[in-house]
């Protein structure tokens, strides 16, 4: 079973050259996915999708891009990044163990990037706060012993 590195980029038009750097790194063709979406589709639309999909309330661009790649261990992982950041990739998330059928369908992938978010929220600790605060303690010294 493989691991998934998916990406936001700006817009659609980055396409090809993603592709292209993908495949000059060694990805196949069949390695990733370029989930590119009808110009039919409004702002308001692929906003609402991305936050839901990445928990980021960043509001897109009407054309933006969602990328995913199948990487096979760390080196293949780190070349991806490499390629995503490159292409000034908005955000980026991994998907560990993910079989490559079910990153093809990107409500699958939206799906367990909320149910993620939602782990690192009730999994977070317990914060602890001090109540008062006496200012300066006697072990700040000012030049003198």
């Amino acid at each position: 079973m493989a691991s998934i590195i998916t990406g936001l980029f700006k817009s659609q038009s980055q396409s090809q050259k993603i592709s292209d750097d993908l495949e000059r790194a060694g990805f196949r063709n069949s390695d990733y996915i370029v989930y590119l979406t009808d110009a039919g589709i409004s702002k308001e639309v692929k906003t609402s999708v991305w936050q839901s999909f990445f928990n980021d309330n960043r509001i897109l661009d009407d054309d933006s891009l969602v990328v995913s790649v199948k990487v096979r261990g760390p080196v293949s992982t780190e070349i991806a990044r490499d390629i995503f950041r490159q292409n000034e990739s908005i955000h980026q998330n991994y998907f560990e163990n993910m079989r490559f059928e079910d990153a093809k369908s990107l409500e699958y992938l939206k799906r367990i990037a909320s149910l993620r978010a939602k782990s690192e929220i009730f999994s977070s600790p317990e914060i602890q706060t001090r109540k008062t605060s006496r200012g300066i303690n006697s072990e700040v010294f000012f030049g003198r012993n």
